[in-house]
Order: C-alpha cells, then structure tokens, then sequence
C-alpha cells in the first residue's frame, strides 16, 4: 500500500542516474517500518546505488554501533565510506544522495 501512495518511488530508475556504482557500498542505519528510512531506501534504489542496510533495534548491537558512530540513535542514517561523509535526516540524506550520485553531479 505504501508503494500505491508514493506512485511507484523506489520502483523505477531516475533516468539521471550514473552507470557506474561507486566503488564501496553505502550503509544505512534504520528501524524497521521507519518511513522517513522508506523514502531514502527508495531515493537509493532509484540511484541504483548498492547499499548495507542496517535494521537496528533496542538494544541490539546494532544499535551500539551507530551511537558509538553518530554519538545518537537518530535514524535514517547514512554513511558514505566513498567520501567520508556520515548523514541524520533524511531530507538532508536525500538530497546529498542526488547532489553526489546523479549525472549532474558530474
């Protein structure tokens, strides 16, 4: 039903998308059902950028793991190993995503 509501995002490819993947995977930290986590995995697919999801939940090691890495348990939450980049919020997410991975970032 979601997928009905957002018209399909997550489900095509942007025609501005590189060719080429970067050459590490990108890792996203998220809770399960998380829909603003939703949208950045749908802005991902759409970019065809292969990524490491993280489901996290309370108190699994996970979880330790992106507070010792972002210092809270804010999700979504992107890391870039290509550009040293780390990210909370995801309109911020997203629009690095677009700014960094599409053709016209080049």
């Amino acid at each position: 039903m979601p997928t009905l509501l957002r018209a399909g995002r997550g489900m095509t490819f942007w025609e501005k998308s590189r060719k080429e993947p970067p050459p590490k995977k990108l890792e996203l930290f998220s809770y399960e059902n998380n829909p603003y986590a939703r949208i950045v995995r749908e802005a991902l697919c759409e970019l065809e950028l292969p990524y490491i999801l993280n489901n996290i939940g309370e108190g699994s090691t996970r979880e330790w793991s992106l507070i010792k890495l972002s210092g809270a348990k804010e999700v979504p939450y992107l890391v870039d190993p290509n550009t040293d980049t780390q990210i909370g919020d995801y309109k911020k997410i997203i629009s690095y995503l677009f700014q960094t991975y599409s053709l016209d970032a080049l």
